[in-house]
């Protein structure tokens, strides 16, 4: 089994992302913020699958899509319960944009992952 992408742009976007999350995510550790080397390592492993066309690749991206829109998420909703409260604002655009952002394109890796990413049967020539 093999994972197949239909989508010749959403796999190279997809790369292209990964790698400027993982080049974000190696400055933070190299700064002292050692919490990114978790991120550092999942972006590793998908990487590997990807460029291997692992049959795993599919499942991957998408539990990580998934918690790319869970984490963002659940920030969005608490700045908007601040928000209704009469927090200020100004301390928190920037960080909601941010969320939205990033739940955005966790959404759409989602979405592009489950219709244009497909497991077939290796062949064999």
């Amino acid at each position: 089994m093999e994972t197949v992408f239909r989508n010749k742009w959403f796999y190279r976007l997809l790369i292209a992302y990964i790698f400027l999350l993982l080049i974000w995510n190696t400055y933070m550790v190299v700064t002292g913020n050692f919490l990114g080397l978790i991120a550092v390592v999942i972006e590793l492993a998908l990487l590997y699958l990807l460029f291997n066309k692992h049959r795993w690749t599919k499942m991957a991206i998408h539990f990580w899509a998934i918690i790319m829109m869970i984490g963002p998420g659940l920030s969005i909703l608490g700045k908007l319960i601040k928000m209704a409260t009469g927090d200020d604002l100004n301390f928190m655009v920037d960080s909601l944009v941010q969320n939205l952002l990033l739940f955005t394109f966790g959404f759409i890796i989602y979405y592009f992952n489950k219709k244009t990413v497909f497991l077939v049967e290796k062949s064999e020539y």
